[in-house]
């Protein structure tokens, strides 16, 4: 929900993606939850990740079972 959101999903499931470009990278990844702006937007194959808040996780891309909650979190 959200444009672009899970944009380039191909074999990734059970992933779920509110926000513009939330997950918009995710090829593979699967279990996945983002909610906001490009939250986890960098993901292409990490599973079981939860971002909360604009941009979180945002570099995130092979990542699993990583949660980030709030704006820009876990931005080195």
């Amino acid at each position: 929900m959200g444009d672009d959101a899970l944009v380039n999903n191909t074999t990734g499931v059970a992933n779920t993606a509110i926000g513009a470009s939330a997950l918009s990278s995710n090829t593979e990844g699967t279990s996945n939850t983002a909610t906001g702006s490009f939250a986890l937007s960098s993901n292409i194959r990490g599973f079981e990740n939860t971002a909360t808040g604009v941009e979180a996780l945002l570099r995130n891309t092979t990542g699993n079972a990583n949660t980030g909650h709030g704006f820009f979190c876990a931005l080195p």
